[in-house]
């Protein structure tokens, strides 16, 4: 089955994804969306969930980059990604909570969002802000003050440092192969690093930049430019695959109850379908619309809900 990843460019977590495609090696094809919704192409297959990326393998679409790292990884049959466990697992959910919220901080503060998006019209930035806006109910992703998220980057930056230095044969976080941690903390050191007034605040740490190059040297893999007709016609032509979830924890739901299922912060748009399947780490829907005909859409257990 083929893989469409439905992104943009300067989507941040989108590179956490194709990087992650290039180390595994998967071909796929590249679905370019707008950094803005609508998304009309999209939508019919996520449910209306509308984060970015969305990951499609024939009709089973996975939504949010930690689910995706798990289909992927069991796509190609990886057993490295995930295999050092619960403190690589930490760390990315660190990554991608915390040092994510640090990232935003310092890319939209005046000067950076200057350089961020000096390409922008002043209509397209005014559209931009709208939809962030929106997306997370007028709250913003993060609160932190300039001066926090620089005192809280520079600690992480030199912890990082220290401990990339302290290694004398393995290349990556937690050994010769990188995992997920590895994936999660590079997607936010690339958002700074593609900034060009916080790409600076990299400078000083020789062996995070070392580290960088190394996971950076994966690239992105075989890659087809697609669209968003080609992967609908693609989840048509192709019957959804139920996994093979470790344990089941259905809770007080069973299989073939209809569900919503919503991200826990923000985003909270709610996915209905008929529950397939639910273990600690993934929740599975089947859904069907006329332009994909049957699909299931995959969600993390950690950071959404359930309800009936």
């Amino acid at each position: 089955m083929e893989i469409y990843l439905h992104h943009y460019p300067a989507s941040l977590f989108s590179e956490k994804v194709r990087l992650m495609l290039g180390y595994l090696e998967l071909p796929w094809h590249s679905v370019e969306i707008n950094n803005i919704m609508p998304r009309p192409l999209l939508m019919p297959l996520t449910g209306g969930y509308r984060k970015t990326p969305s990951l499609q393998i024939g009709a089973n679409v996975y939504c949010d980059t930690a689910v995706i790292a798990r289909g992927l990884a069991r796509h190609a049959g990886n057993t490295e990604l995930f295999a050092p466990g619960f403190n690589a697992l930490r760390v990315a959910e660190w990554a991608d909570g915390q040092l994510f919220r640090i990232t935003v901080a310092l890319n939209f503060r005046p000067e950076a969002l200057g350089a961020m998006m000096g390409q922008f019209s002043a209509t397209d930035l005014d559209a931009f802000m709208k939809d962030r806006a929106e997306l997370t109910g007028d709250a913003p992703i993060s609160s932190f003050t300039t001066e926090a998220a620089m005192a809280y980057i520079e600690t992480y930056l030199t912890d990082l440092e220290a401990s990339l230095n302290n290694k004398t044969s393995n290349d990556f976080l937690f050994g010769a192969q990188p995992s997920i941690a590895d994936f999660s903390v590079y997607h936010c050191l690339w958002f700074l690093a593609n900034n060009p007034v916080n790409a600076a605040l990299l400078a000083p740490y020789a062996g995070v930049n070392a580290w960088i190059e190394r996971m950076a040297a994966f690239g992105h893999g075989q890659v087809e430019i697609s669209s968003g007709e080609a992967a609908l016609a693609a989840a048509k032509a192709t019957a959804p695959v139920a996994p093979a979830l470790a344990g089941q924890q259905l809770g007080h739901f069973a299989v073939g109850d209809e569900v919503s299922v919503t991200p826990a912060d923000y985003g909270r748009i709610a996915v209905q379908g008929t529950l397939v399947a639910w273990d600690a780490q993934e929740i599975v829907l089947a859904r069907e619309t006329p332009e994909t005909g049957p699909l299931m859409t995959h969600f993390p257990s950690a950071g959404f809900e359930v309800t009936a």
